[in-house]
This record gives structure tokens, sequence and C-alpha cells, in this order.
């Protein structure tokens, strides 16, 4: 667990809401087209403050989401945002974290360029998918945006998206199929089932 990234994002927790101005309907148009089955499990991973819940429970109707973040104060909003049964919430690090559940869909909405060691993360995550299960990294920006704002910050300089292209192999070596594949100025979607 890179520890500095864990400390910089609970330190923005109580304002991180505040910084993200992402258009609802931008987040709705990246999880639309996910061939999620109404009423499965959803992983999303990096799930900061729980920006996807109200969106994966109007699109997909989950029987349970689990919000996985290394950030324990960003979870701590997540929960007091949205408090019920069907949400779990897990403190832990995507590289190594073990699940005793799969799921239909893992989910990482701006958060796999902070992941060090990316290939491990899909590696590692499609164990705990289902067969037909979807696997997707999403971002409501194009690269050289996110680039440009991870910039900014010494914490988060390195954090880059690499190409759809070389994501796509990883996903290759971790049984998952290529349904979608964007990567463009105002979009980044690369979406797989697993085989």
């Amino acid at each position: 667990m890179r520890e500095e990234l864990r400390a910089f994002f609970n330190e923005k927790a109580s304002v991180w809401d505040s910084l993200q101005k992402v258009s609802p309907q931008r987040i709705r148009n990246l999880l639309e087209p996910l061939p999620v089955a109404k009423g499965g499990s959803i992983l999303d991973v990096g799930s900061g403050t729980g920006v996807l819940i109200p969106f994966l429970r109007e699109l997909f109707s989950p029987s349970l989401i689990v919000e996985l973040d290394i950030a324990e104060e960003m979870l701590k909003i997540a929960k007091e945002k949205f408090d019920d049964d069907g949400i779990i919430y897990v403190w832990g690090d995507a590289e190594s974290f073990v699940f005793d559940r799969t799921f239909d869909a893992i989910i990482c909405y701006s958060s796999f360029p902070h992941f060090s060691d990316k290939e491990r993360v899909v590696v590692h995550l499609s164990n705990f998918l289902k067969k037909g299960g979807v696997f997707a990294i999403l971002h409501s920006s194009g690269r050289e945006a996110i680039h440009r704002i991870h910039a900014s910050n010494e914490v988060t300089r390195e954090d880059l998206l690499p190409p759809a292209s070389e994501v796509a192999l990883i996903f290759k070596k971790a049984g998952l199929e290529i349904i979608r594949s964007v990567d463009d100025d105002d979009e980044y979607a690369l979406v797989g089932v697993k085989g």
C-alpha cells in the first residue's frame, strides 16, 4: 500500500466531493453500456466517497455493492452518505485484498492510475470475477487531462493512465475479452468480460 497516497486521500476526504465536478450524465454515460445483470454484485475499486453508488443503484439495482478503498476517511464519508444493508465498506489495497466471494462486475472508476502495479491489480481482481462478469476501467476525462491533474501534485505526479491498447494486453492475460475500448480526449473506457 502506498502510504503517501493513502495519507493524501485521507487528507482530502472531507472536501473531495466539492473538488470533483463531474456531470452526473457523464458518469451515467460511462456506466450505461456495461452489460451488468440486474440484481448482481458489484465491486467498486478505489471507491472514494461513493460517487458511483447512486448510479449503480439506478442502472443495475445490485443486490450488493462492495466499496474498496485505501483511504479509510473516504470510506467514512461514503458510509455517512449511503449507510444501508446493500453496501459493504472495505478498507484495503486492491493489489492484495482477498475477498470471500466473487462479483458480477468489478469497476475501477477514476482510480486505475493510482495503482503501482496495474497488471497485478487486474490479474488479482479478475480472480474474484464470476465467469461472464464485467471488468471495467472508466474515466470521465481523457488520459492527457488526467495526467495534467496528477502532475500538479507531488504524490500523484507519476500516477499515469496507460493507453487502452496497453491495458488491453493485461486484460487478455487475465482472461478478459475486450468488448469496449475508448481512449480519446473526453473519455477512457476499457471493458472486458471474463471467459
